[in-house]
């Protein structure tokens, strides 16, 4: 985890507006991507939700695109050289300022928030509220497509922002990074092993719906520093964000950036950890996992 310099993590609606307003979305300068998503890959949201209203100017970024589901890792991490190709035909520069929104909640807002900045992309901001703020504030919405012209984009990946299984598994005998669970109080509670439920030991929570207020903006710096207080997460040492498949985590990961945090999110999260891991490495915390390693049945 390292201290950062940054562009705002989040963007207003009226902030946006004015952007709209001068001639920012005509240039490089601004991208708005419309990342709604939801996780049928057959549903048509371009077509059914983006064609139907977005914010001005923006463009839809599509979630699924270039990215190999597997049953462990349902929401993996996109092909590079595909990812580049598509970035690079939504006219993203590298010196682009990117805002994504989303209008089903503001969790694929933030994953794409998270993958832009894995793949060296830091000049990205959340809308604050998303698409859903941004109407009751009575902005207009259209239903034209922007063209843009296609950008040089390359990527640079940051190893430092992800986790692997392999990763999360050593940090197990170490100990060396907290683990914050994103995951609804219910879903981390559950530990009937047919429904997946249960936790990555030592794992604490701070709940990715509870970093927001009722109209979608996040919670101020102050409320959200004292949720991870409150969890018992301490954000002057090594921190690793997880959920259910690796897209509420990247919420999280944006309120520690906020906070002036740099964090890494392990993408394949409870979805893969309780596939692949032994079971007693599924409820137990850091520190009963302590003495599982001296009787020397380690993971």
């Amino acid at each position: 985890m390292t201290v950062i310099s940054k562009v705002s993590t989040l963007a207003t609606t009226q902030w946006l507006r004015k952007q709209i307003g001068s001639s920012n979305t005509a240039t490089r300068a601004l991208r708005i991507l419309d990342t709604s998503f939801v996780r049928d890959k057959q549903v048509d949201t371009y077509t059914m939700d983006y064609l139907e209203g977005h914010i001005p100017q923006a463009l839809f970024f599509d979630l699924h695109k270039c990215v190999e589901s597997t049953p462990s890792i349902p929401r993996n991490l996109p092909d590079p050289a595909c990812f580049t190709s598509y970035v690079r035909k939504l006219g993203i520069w590298p010196d682009t300022h990117v805002v994504a929104y989303d209008r089903f909640g503001p969790a694929s807002a933030y994953r794409t928030w998270w993958l832009f900045r894995l793949y060296g992309h830091t000049n990205i901001s959340v809308l604050d509220g998303g698409y859903r703020k941004w109407v009751a504030d009575g902005y207009d919405t259209t239903k034209e497509e922007p063209e843009v012209e296609p950008s040089m984009f390359i990527p640079q990946l940051d190893r430092f922002l992800v986790r692997t299984f392999d990763d999360m598994a050593e940090n197990l005998r170490t100990c060396r990074e907290q683990v914050v669970d994103a995951r609804g109080a219910t879903d981390r509670a559950v530990v009937d092993t047919e429904s997946g439920g249960g936790k990555i030991p030592g794992s604490r929570h701070v709940s990715f719906e509870e970093l927001f207020n009722e109209d979608g903006t996040m919670k101020t710096e102050e409320q959200l520093k004292s949720m991870f207080d409150d969890a018992g997460l301490n954000l002057q040492r090594p921190l690793v964000a997880t959920c259910n498949t690796g897209m509420t985590a990247c919420g999280v990961a944006a309120a520690a950036h906020i906070l002036g945090r740099d964090i890494p999110v392990y993408y394949g999260s409870w979805t893969e950890w309780r596939q692949r891991a032994r079971e007693e490495h599924t409820y137990s915390g850091c520190t009963e996992q302590q003495d599982v390693l001296k009787n020397g049945l380690g993971l």
